[in-house]
Order: structure tokens, then C-alpha cells, then sequence
């Protein structure tokens, strides 16, 4: 690389990479944010040094990704299968990888590929969550474990199979 890079924002990046696994959109802000702070200026000059702040960042993160420190397409395949593991539906996922600021065309893709059972997934959630169940009876009971399992980001079929699987 025959950029100078910014020894300080590589040292946050590297000290941050260290902690754990983040996406290039939370390490930017992480990085902007921390250094933010530091700048001491006038209004003026403030938004200045502001941009050049993210360029360098920007840079440090290429130089990151160039070195295969941080990778976002694993990244998106460690998120999604540690919050299956909790018990979240795909789509939930969906929405939690985009408002961590990841490629949303990526995520989906990576969403259809990965080799996950949602449906039992959802299946054990429900009873986990509901001791005994009779949903062929109770109708208020079923409603209740429909919004349960929308609200953790299953798709209709998804909750269509779990509760089959229930009778």
C-alpha cells in the first residue's frame, strides 16, 4: 500500500479487531467515533478534519480487509449462526445485519445458502417457550405462538411447520 497510514486509527482498529469480530460499518464508526472526540478545533475547522478523520479511517480498513483481519462475508456467517443458536428467525437476522450497516444483498444470500433447520429451530423455541400446548384447541394460545415466532423473525411457513410439528 503506498498510502501513509494513520498509526494511531491502525492501532484502535487493531486493538478493537483483538476484542472481537466486527463488520467494516461498526469499525468505521467505532474508529470515527473514538477519535471524534479528540479533535480540538474550531466549528469551522471541526467538520474539516471530521472527513479527513474517515478517509483515514476508510484507509486503515482497506488495510485491514487487504490483510484478511476482518472479513465481512465470515462475519455474516458467525452472526447468523450464533443468533440461530439463540433461537432467531431468519428474518430477524436479516434486519439485525442490516442495521449493523452490512451488504443486504450478502446477508440474503447467505441466509439462503446456510445449512440451518429454521423450522425445527422454531419448533424448539416453542417449546421452550410454551410448557404445554394445545394449539388445535385453544385459538388464543395459537395467536399467541404465531406473534411469538413473528416477532423472533420466522417466515410463515417456518411457523406453519413448528406448529405441525406440535400436534
Amino acid at each position: 500500500m503506498s498510502k501513509k497510514l494513520n498509526k494511531l486509527i491502525l492501532n484502535k482498529a487493531v486493538q478493537l479487531l483483538a476484542q472481537r469480530d466486527h463488520s467494516s460499518y461498526e469499525l468505521q464508526n467505532k474508529i470515527v467515533q473514538f477519535f471524534a472526540k479528540k479533535i480540538q478545533c474550531s466549528e469551522d475547522e471541526y467538520h474539516e478534519q471530521l472527513n479527513q478523520l474517515k478517509i483515514e479511517t476508510a484507509d486503515v480498513i482497506q488495510y485491514c480487509i487487504d490483510h484478511n483481519w476482518m472479513n465481512d462475508r465470515q462475519y455474516i456467517e458467525k452472526y447468523i449462526a450464533i443468533r440461530a443458536n439463540k433461537g432467531y428467525g431468519q428474518y430477524k437476522i436479516a434486519l439485525e445485519l442490516k442495521q449493523r450497516g452490512l451488504d443486504v444483498d450478502l446477508s440474503r444470500e447467505l441466509l439462503q445458502i446456510t445449512d440451518i433447520n429454521w423450522s425445527e429451530i422454531a419448533h424448539q423455541q416453542l417449546l421452550k417457550k410454551f410448557k404445554l400446548i394445545d394449539i388445535k384447541k385453544d385459538y388464543r394460545q395459537k395467536q399467541k405462538v404465531i406473534q411469538f415466532l413473528t416477532a423472533r423473525g420466522y417466515s410463515q411457513d417456518n411457523i406453519k411447520t413448528a406448529c405441525n410439528l406440535l400436534t
